[in-house]
């Protein structure tokens, strides 16, 4: 939707009040607009971020229940109690995030749904404190046309707040772990703390639209914080459209206004909600928005010539010592072995390939070196420093960037916005910032974009920096996923044969790549390859693997001649 657009339905909401004097339409409005507020913060968890939530109306029940309490127990200020209810129930939510965010997928559905339970029956049992099944009330309600305005405004907010995250680093790592958790850890992004600070933002949204409900109402009780609510803010969601900024505003007005228009099946509720719920998986997966807007991607901004972003200088190290150092290596998968005390070095400038036929441990080794598995036995050092057994974003954060055998583009980004992942890996600023859209934010992202365009030009890919990465032909993937990894600035790369799959053009074009990639001083490059012209042509040194064994190490033409190599590999292969 345009700005104008925006402008025009944000003007004739304000207007209700001035139009009508019915309290019954203004209070089914309100309630639209406080479903709103919720479900823009849900969608930054489950349009996002990728998690499900059946338990927000716990988050919902801690903004209501901490604000009248302290405005009916302790007078305090509307305005201060409610940013107290926003602020714990963003804290409850943080710490909820710590341990439902250790699963995934349904479990992480039943550990909501728990604690959603678990505080309603905190709210009934409860009594002193909470006033039992039956609440609290006598709280202050303002007069019903100034608090729709007030409700009204905190949606508008809620949306802007929701569109500003989007457009920001932040923004795109919340999608960048949705789109690959394990792609997203290779440029120095921890998908747990993405994901938790996600649930966070969530949570206090929650927290918000609680508090503005309690001087909706006038009181509060346990009746209005179950697992049904949980499920209608899902549900306007997914119904709206997940990951779009309309698509909570849509899905809110139709979950408010539907019930309301058949108030003869109020007892059949739960069927009406479950039934909408199956429509919105199944015919609608991407909700109203999803299936109203046509395939037209919102062009990416120009951007703007700003400074390159800062990143800290890599630590220089000896120069006379390797870069990397593997040292007795050995890795079994349920007593098969797929490494065998594994041991090169890498030096700090060039290209070393590791070959070896099909199963002999290649991309194993990768995935040690990068730290998505584990080494049984020996070590791993970058620059001196041991590295074996870190998470993958940590040592990503160390300098090391990695592709894959299959090119993990992040969908839902456009060409820009998967290199700007790269750019900015885990400098994402603050996401209170990130919401505000402060000034210093607004900076940042023009450099973000700017030094991904140039990533991008240098890719040879400008013409393509507005589609969407997953619509890119397979061979401008891959070339997109070595930009992204190239605009972390690494020390060392490691690609995963990165020419499976491309045409005799395309590769040699990767060989001119990687080429002069050597040639400018670029990163230290461990290439896993199978197309052996490649290999020989690019590569200083080359490390043979055989059944998880290194059986010949050294310059591309001693390889090639070595009786072990050609019996186990190129001998094999003609």
């Amino acid at each position: 939707m345009s700005r104008a657009g925006w402008a025009v339905l944000a003007l004739a909401a304000a207007a209700l009040p001035l139009l009508t004097s019915n309290t019954y339409y203004l209070y089914v409005a309100a309630s639209a607009a406080l479903l709103v507020v919720v479900t823009a913060g849900l969608n930054v968890l489950v349009g996002f971020s990728g998690q499900m939530s059946l338990g927000h109306a716990g988050f919902y029940a801690i903004g209501a229940y901490a604000t009248a309490l302290l405005v009916t127990r302790a007078g305090w200020n509307a305005w201060a109690a409610a940013v107290v209810g926003i602020v714990l129930a963003a804290m409850v939510g943080a710490g909820v995030a710590g341990a439902a965010l250790r699963v995934s997928g349904p479990y992480l559905a039943m550990v909501t749904i728990a604690f959603g339970i678990i505080v309603e029956h905190i709210l009934v049992q409860w009594v002193a404190v909470t006033g039992g099944p039956g609440g609290i009330f006598n709280i202050p309600k303002p007069p019903l046309a100034r608090h729709y305005w007030v409700i009204l405004g905190a949606a508008a907010l809620a949306l802007a707040l929701v569109a500003n995250l989007r457009r920001s680093a932040w923004g795109r790592a919340l999608l960048a772990v949705r789109g690959s958790e394990v792609a997203a850890e290779s440029l120095g992004l921890s998908a747990y703390y993405v994901r938790t600070m996600a649930f966070t933002i969530s949570a206090g949204f929650a927290g918000a639209g609680g508090a503005l409900f309690t001087f909706l109402t006038g009181y509060v009780s346990p009746d209005s914080f179950n697992l049904q609510t949980s499920i209608l803010f899902l549900l306007a969601l997914l119904f709206g459209g997940e990951g779009s900024v309309a698509g909570p505003l849509i899905g809110s007005v139709v979950l408010t206004a539907l019930p309301e228009l058949l108030t003869s099946l109020d007892d059949y509720r739960l069927i009406l909600y479950g039934g909408l719920l199956l429509v919105s998986m199944y015919w609608l997966p991407a909700g109203v928005v999803g299936a109203l807007r046509r395939q037209i991607r919102k062009k990416a901004p120009q951007p703007v010539q700003e400074p390159a972003v800062a990143r800290p200088a890599p630590e220089p190290g000896d120069a006379t010592q390797p870069l990397l150092a593997v040292q007795g290596v050995s890795l079994s998968f349920g007593g098969v072995a797929a490494l065998v005390d594994v041991a090169l070095t890498v030096a700090r400038r060039g290209i070393h390939a590791v070959i070896g036929p099909n199963g002999a441990g290649k991309t194993t080794l990768l995935n040690v070196l990068s730290g998505y598995y584990v080494p049984g036995a020996g070590g791993v050092a970058l620059n001196g420093a041991p590295i074996a057994g870190r998470p993958p974003y940590a040592i990503a954060r160390r300098g090391v960037a990695r592709t894959f055998q299959t090119a993990q583009v992040f969908p839902g980004l456009s060409a820009l916005e998967n290199v700007a992942v790269g750019v900015a890996g885990p400098r994402l600023g603050g996401p209170l910032a990130a919401l505000l859209g402060t000034p210093g934010t607004r900076r940042a992202e023009r450099a973000i974009l700017g030094q991904a365009a140039a990533e991008l030009a240098a890719a040879g890919l400008r013409d393509w920096s507005d589609r969407p990465a997953e619509a890119l032909p397979a061979g401008l993937r891959r070339r997109l996923e070595i930009a992204r990894a190239l605009a972390t600035r690494p020390r060392l790369l490691l690609l995963d044969e990165p020419a499976a799959g491309l045409s005799p053009a395309e590769i040699q074009g990767l060989d001119r790549d990687l080429a002069a990639l050597r040639d400018s001083g670029g990163p230290a490059v461990v290439l896993v390859e199978h197309h052996m012209d490649l290999v020989m042509s690019v590569s200083d040194r080359v490390s043979v693997l055989d059944y998880g064994r290194v059986i010949a190490d050294g310059v591309p033409d001693q390889v090639r001649q070595d009786p072990a190599v050609i019996e186990a590999y190129l001998g094999a292969t003609g």
